[in-house]
């Protein structure tokens, strides 16, 4: 049998085991010394005294992590303050970020500041998800990943909750749609979507749990799992890497050569945002009519990928595409398990042309799709079909089934299963990416416009 499919099944079958083992990572043996169990404290340390060299080489993390911390203390600053002027009712919500805008000192700047940290945030906590699953730097790290994992996903649900506070048109009607997707899942959809507006409509009950979840209990669940994530980074050895570099690599002492680097990164970081703050403003429009939808009705950024998937196919948008997704990610440490190449980009040059080759193959299958989609023909025929044609033929399916193939075909072609999941990765990657730009340029009745070209409400 293939070495590939011989690694898979195993794994496979190992799966039970390498979860309990992965999520209680350094339990000590029952004659360990309870001197020995205290120093697995997460107090005991952030940083070790010494660090190996290749961790001060940029493209070894990009800064990624660090800057996400960074921009979390900034969001919390921010945040606190903005606490102060901001009242979280229907009837004063808008008035009082009005004030913030255009009364209070600095009140526009301090805005801006959290608005485009929020979205900066979202960006580099996404983009330190993929450093980490490009690298294998989820291996032998099964918890710390899912705890990542569990940040990300926190990011998004910390920056959705934010977005409906400034109660202006825009944020009414995205939270609106973006909520409307709930209902997709499967049995307990709109169970999630009552619990989480207090209702069927966005109203008082939304804003107020909103703002709760916004303000207390989403950055209190996250500063937790930071601490955790930093502490088991520290007591996994740093930045993973292959099993035998452990005791080859040269080390220099953290302080000055590692600490000093993060310091320069955090300022660079603070100056570009507070750059951005101050000449672009943070956008607020007109008080919500909620008898005047706006058109089109979009979500925030971060879910136009859904979004633009639920309009061919609400099963495979709002459900498949996202739980097959999310799934993949949890179980990546554990069914890929190769020590080879851990820390290198893609694991070296021969599953690096696999990436390549994967992701310009997905590039234009992501085109030829939307392009077919797009005739009116194909559109007027899909729409004279039942529903589970119509689910079986659109772009989000054929994106999904290309994914399963790259898979398939890489891990065979290469007997590793390193290359078969970043292979797959990256077509979902592609996907999601393309999804969003299209959403993007959707207008009136989600229509598609050019960047260039003039909205009209007749195509």
């Amino acid at each position: 049998m293939n070495e590939f499919l011989s690694a898979l099944l195993a794994n496979a079958a190992a799966l039970p085991t390498n979860l309990r083992r992965g999520m209680h990572p350094g339990a000590p043996p029952a004659d360990d010394a309870l001197t020995h169990r205290m120093r697995r404290n997460f107090l005991f340390h952030i940083h070790p005294v010494r660090v190996a060299t290749r961790t001060l080489e940029a493209r070894a993390t990009l800064g990624l992590g660090l800057m996400t911390l960074a921009l979390f203390f900034v969001l919390v600053a921010s945040g606190v303050l903005l606490m102060v002027y901001y009242v979280p009712t229907p009837g004063e919500a808008h008035e009082s970020i009005q004030d913030i805008e255009y009364a209070v000192t600095f009140g526009g700047f301090l805005r801006a500041l959290h608005r485009w940290a929020g979205h900066a945030m979202v960006l580099t906590s996404f983009l330190h998800l993929l450093r980490v699953a490009f690298t294998g730097g989820y291996f032998r790290r099964e918890l710390n990943w899912a705890i990542g994992l569990g940040l990300f996903l926190l990011t998004l649900g910390t920056a959705f909750t934010g977005y409906l506070l400034p109660w202006d048109q825009l944020s009414f009607w995205a939270v609106s749609v973006s909520a409307s997707l709930l209902e997709y899942l499967p049995w307990i959809g709109n169970s999630l979507k009552k619990l989480l507006l207090g209702g069927g409509a966005v109203g008082q009950a939304a804003l107020i749990r909103f703002y709760m979840l916004h303000v207390a209990f989403l950055p209190g669940l996250m500063a937790a799992l930071f601490l955790v994530h930093l502490w088991r980074i520290r007591k996994d050895g740093g930045l993973a890497r292959e099993p035998g570099e452990a005791e080859a690599a040269s080390t220099v002492p953290t302080w000055p050569h590692l600490l000093l680097r993060e310091a320069i990164l955090v300022i660079v970081l603070l100056t570009l945002l507070c750059l951005t703050a101050t000449f672009v403003s943070a956008p607020l429009g007109a008080a919500p009519d909620i008898h005047n939808p706006s058109n089109p009705e979009k979500t925030p950024w971060y879910f136009l990928w859904i979004q633009e998937m639920v309009s061919y196919s609400a099963p495979v948008g709002g459900f498949v595409f996202p739980g097959f997704l999310l799934a993949g990610l949890l179980l990546l440490p554990l069914m890929e398990r190769e020590p080879e190449g851990v820390g290198r980009w893609f694991g070296g040059p021969g599953r690096r042309a696999v990436v390549g080759v994967a992701s310009v193959l997905a590039v234009g299958a992501f085109v030829l799709f939307e392009w077919g989609f797009m005739q009116q023909g194909a559109a007027s025929w899909l729409a004279s079909r039942p529903p589970v044609i119509r689910d079986l033929l659109n772009p989000a399916t054929g994106m999904l089934i290309l994914a399963a193939l790259a898979f398939s075909l890489a891990g065979i072609r290469t007997r590793s299963t390193r290359a078969a999941f970043l292979a797959g990765i990256a077509v979902l990657l592609v996907a999601v990416i393309g999804f969003t730009l299209v959403a993007w340029c959707r207008g009136p009745m989600w229509a598609f416009f050019w960047p260039w070209e003039e909205w009209t409400l007749v195509r």
